[in-house]
């Protein structure tokens, strides 16, 4: 379950790529294929939120980590290897940014 909160101390795992509008979905798809069938089940996955930008070109990826060593352990192993391989060849660019959770506001 996603939660956003700085008392939680998760790694904050922010991931804007950049996609034609025809390889959109596919992408998506990937990466939530991914999460389903492998990164669910790994040590120090918390969470992930898929984002569809309404440009047709971007894709933001929101993931939560108990902490690096934890992400590091998804994107080496054989399926992490293989996520990026194909999402690699999906995405035009992509920015990846870890950070902490440093404030929250609520209505």
């Amino acid at each position: 379950m996603v939660n956003i909160s700085k008392e939680q101390g998760y790694l904050t795992l922010i991931n804007v790529f950049t996609v034609a509008p025809e390889k959109q979905d596919e992408l998506l798809n990937l990466l939530i294929s991914c999460t389903d069938e492998f990164i669910s089940d790994c040590p120090g996955f918390i969470s992930a939120s898929y984002h569809k930008g309404i440009d047709g070109k971007s894709v933001v990826l929101y993931a939560q980590y108990e902490n690096m060593e934890a992400f590091q352990g998804v994107i080496n192993s054989e399926g992490g290897k293989r996520m990026v391989s194909e999402g690699s060849q999906l995405a035009e660019s992509a920015q990846r940014s870890f950070c902490n959770v440093y404030d929250t506001r609520e209505a």
